[in-house]
């Protein structure tokens, strides 16, 4: 899962609400409220950034370890991907 680049479905929508990130499906007909550490993932599944990328990234910002963030990021994406929320590019 290393090289992938997750990808945001074009077609959920995201907010911050009463400072929550907030993803709606509409095709599903789902809410979906994301912790700070899933909205700072979900910020970056634009397609460009790897998944080792993004888990550096969470490193940085966190202060965590960097296999804490892998595992961190592995699970979140595996849980939007689950949720139907992420496309693929590949690099």
């Amino acid at each position: 899962m290393g090289s992938e680049c997750p990808k945001r479905r074009s077609d959920v929508s995201a907010r911050v609400v009463e400072g929550e990130m907030v993803v709606l499906d509409r095709d599903a007909s789902l809410v979906h409220q994301l912790n700070v550490t899933a909205s700072f993932i979900w910020d970056r599944c634009d397609g460009r950034c790897t998944v080792s990328e993004i888990a550096e990234q969470v490193a940085g910002a966190f202060g965590t370890n960097p296999d804490a963030s892998k595992e961190a990021v592995t699970a979140a994406l595996r849980r939007f991907a689950e949720l139907g929320l992420l496309e693929h590019a590949r690099d």
